[in-house]
């Protein structure tokens, strides 16, 4: 026990970072990011983490009850839909145009979209490369739901990773999603902006393990803010897992540590997804609160049974994906003459 802590302290210290601009820092998951108590820093430059400044006032209250708003409102709405759209359509053609897209489970997501009102939904998605979102919502989602502002999605990414400026800042938030910040915990203002949108009955999509995690073998843990955002969802609430296999095939991840993430997609991939079946975790809050278990039992044991039902889904990812390598290998070689036409 003496020799663990020692060795906690050691990574500690190592961890922590002198004062900046006032503010006790510590070292992000990526080179060059500094986390402090109410800022964050990549490469010395302070990253955007406001939530509620990225939208015009009055624009949450419009979305959640299905208002009109103002003139700004309406402007931002008209805009964001456009830019949902047009990167959803985008997304849609790389990955089933120049791609093959095989979707395994698609009346569970229809099933999910056409959900009672003020039913909340929580989709908890496999993360295995950076085009995850938007990449695998243009490919499941028809035009109409790509540029409905209420009814698609609200995401979060990391405020070191896309939020670097105001610019990016703004067009990621037209496409609803927000900064959240690896390091603040499950309280930080994304998670309560977050839980806000479930309480209206919204969409919310997270990826639960909060990091890419590559090859898919190496399963991550799931961190607790999926648990809290269920626990304490005010409104009935579904859970819509979600795991693929090939994306990093279309986007391939860093090869090495501190390597660039490149951004030209390839073509000619293939690439499975499995939604699973929208599930009720309802009684088994309500159960784990009836026994008397405090807030952080229930975060933590609501975390582990949404890891059992995605590691359920992934493990059904792998067995589809054989499959659909085997079918799409055969219509490849069977509409292709293989024979290069100098032999014939």
């Amino acid at each position: 026990m003496e020799e663990r802590a020692a060795e906690a302290s050691k990574e500690e210290a190592e961890v922590m970072v002198e004062m900046v601009e006032g503010e006790v820092v510590k070292t992000g998951l990526l080179p060059g990011v500094l986390v402090g108590q109410t800022r964050v820093w990549r490469n010395g430059r302070e990253t955007v983490t406001e939530v509620e400044g990225l939208f015009p006032s009055g624009l949450t209250a419009a979305l959640d009850c299905g208002g009109g708003g103002g003139v700004l409102v309406k402007a931002w709405r008209t805009l964001s839909s456009l830019t949902m759209l047009t990167v959803g359509l985008g997304a849609r053609l790389l990955l089933r145009g120049l791609n093959t897209t095989v979707v395994h489970g698609e009346e569970h997501l229809a099933a999910a979209l056409a959900r009672p009102a003020a039913t909340a939904l929580l989709s908890v998605t496999s993360h295995h490369s950076c085009l995850d979102d938007p990449g695998l919502w243009g490919a499941l989602l028809p035009p109409a739901t790509l540029a409905d502002t209420r009814a698609m999605r609200w995401g979060a990414s990391a405020s070191e990773v896309i939020f670097l400026n105001r610019a990016l800042a703004a067009f990621w938030g037209l496409g609803k999603v927000v900064p959240i910040v690896r390091g603040w915990g499950v309280r930080q203002p994304a998670m309560d902006f977050l839980l806000a949108r479930l309480h209206a009955g919204a969409w919310v999509n997270v990826f639960p393990e909060g990091r890419v995690v590559w090859p898919p073998a190496e399963q991550g843990r799931l961190r607790w803010g999926v648990g809290r955002l269920l626990a304490d969802c005010r409104a009935p609430a579904l859970l819509l897992p979600v795991a693929h296999l090939g994306m990093a095939g279309v986007l391939p991840n860093p090869a090495a540590p501190g390597e660039g993430q490149g951004v030209v997609p390839r073509v000619g991939q293939l690439v499975t997804v499995v939604v699973g079946p929208p599930v009720d975790l309802a009684p088994l809050v309500a159960a784990l609160r009836a026994e008397g278990r405090g807030e952080e039992e229930v975060r933590a044991a609501v975390t582990e049974e949404v890891q059992e039902v995605l590691a359920r889904v992934a493990g059904e990812a792998r067995v589809r994906r054989r499959e659909d390598l085997r079918r799409w290998l055969e219509r490849w070689h069977d509409r292709t003459d293989t024979t290069p036409s100098i032999l014939t």
